[in-house]
């Protein structure tokens, strides 16, 4: 998700210590590199030099952009506080300065929409990576996360979606209303009692609720994304409904251990002149899937995880990330940050049994 321009868009691995994983990515110096599928393969996996590229991709984003965006520095704000726990890294700490300061401009600073800085999708998108983020790493909502929870209410429909969200055909963030209404209400489950108990709230609470009986998951990301609110929110999902829907995200796990993002979506979500049936499995599915598999209480021992955890270690690149070639063009391949995101959200979630 763009907000530049229009166009701009288990038996896991041993951890090293949080600590060192902070301390290398503050002493990364090294020029960004920009995603390239010629970028050799690791010699051994590291969930630690994963990190430090996730700390990186986020602070070229925060310096070159300086604004908000779902591949790369929006869900590094939940990706890196899930690794982070209650002592965040100092790339962190910076890219959430900068998305709590995104939100004031436009809620409480008067600064008004140029292009799709100020949009809805960026506000909704940043609103709810804090709350999530703030949420794992202090336990409460600050008073800016608040403010912008509030203002996103002020702006959703009575149908429960924001109308406005852009739909640009780029996958799988700026596709369709689904993924702004889940990553919505993944955010506000995970908000205190206190929070949810105020009129706004129970309003907002009851118009996403609507919004996700009247429109059934379309497609299987969609599925993993209301897997994941079912995690947060109680009464979303049916047992069955739950069952059935991990069981499809079993189906489409691939010989290799991995999964495609062609399969999470429609046509939309692979370029017109690709032939479906000879695009690869790719590590944004994979992590997604483990991932959101394991939210919806899959073991982390279970075989098919496992099987996806060895698919990800076995093909990550050198600097630490995961390539995806972009499903919309060359050049903007920027879906491998969010992989690279999701990647580590599944090797953290498969870390111990809940």
């Amino acid at each position: 998700m763009g907000y530049t321009a229009r166009n701009m868009r288990c038996a896991a691995p041993k951890l090293v210590p949080l600590l060192l994983a902070a301390a290398l990515g503050a002493q990364s110096g090294a020029k960004f590199a920009s995603n390239r599928s010629s970028e050799p393969l690791a010699a051994e996996f590291s969930l630690d030099k994963a990190v430090v590229f996730m700390d990186d991709a986020a602070r070229m984003w925060n310096t070159k952009q300086g604004c908000v965006t779902c591949h790369t520095n929006g869900l590094y704000l939940i990706a890196r506080a899930t690794n982070g726990g209650s002592n965040p890294a100092p790339t962190y700490r910076e890219t959430r300065k900068l998305a709590s300061s995104y939100l004031k401009d436009y809620v409480s600073r008067g600064k008004s929409q140029k292009g799709q800085r100020g949009a809805v999708e960026g506000l909704v998108a940043t609103a709810s990576f804090l709350a999530i983020s703030d949420m794992a790493t202090q336990r409460r909502l600050s008073a800016s996360t608040k403010a912008g929870l509030d203002h996103i209410w002020g702006l959703q429909s009575e149908g429960g979606a924001w109308s406005k969200w852009l739909k640009c055909r780029w996958p799988p963030y700026e596709v369709d209303d689904h993924f702004g209404v889940t990553l919505a209400a993944i955010a506000l489950g995970k908000t205190p009692p206190s929070y949810r108990r105020r009129k706004v709230t129970r309003v907002a609470e009851q118009r996403l609720r609507s919004y996700m009986n009247a429109h059934p998951p379309a497609n299987l990301h969609h599925k993993g994304m209301m897997l994941w609110v079912a995690a947060n929110l109680e009464d979303v999902v049916e047992p069955e409904q739950r069952d059935r829907w991990i069981g499809e995200l079993r189906e489409h796990q691939r010989g290799d251990g991995g999964w495609r993002l062609a399969d999470l979506g429609d046509d939309r979500w692979r370029r017109p002149k690709d032939d479906a049936s000879k695009l690869p499995s790719d590590a944004y599915a994979t992590g997604f899937a483990v991932f959101v598999l394991r939210q919806a209480g899959v073991a982390a021992t279970d075989v098919a995880l496992q099987r996806g955890l060895e698919w990800l270690r076995e093909r990550q690149r050198a600097s630490g990330r995961w390539f995806v070639r972009s499903p919309r063009r060359d050049g903007k391949h920027y879906i491998s940050h969010a992989a690279t995101q999701f990647a580590v959200m599944a090797f953290m979630s498969c870390s111990q049994e809940r």
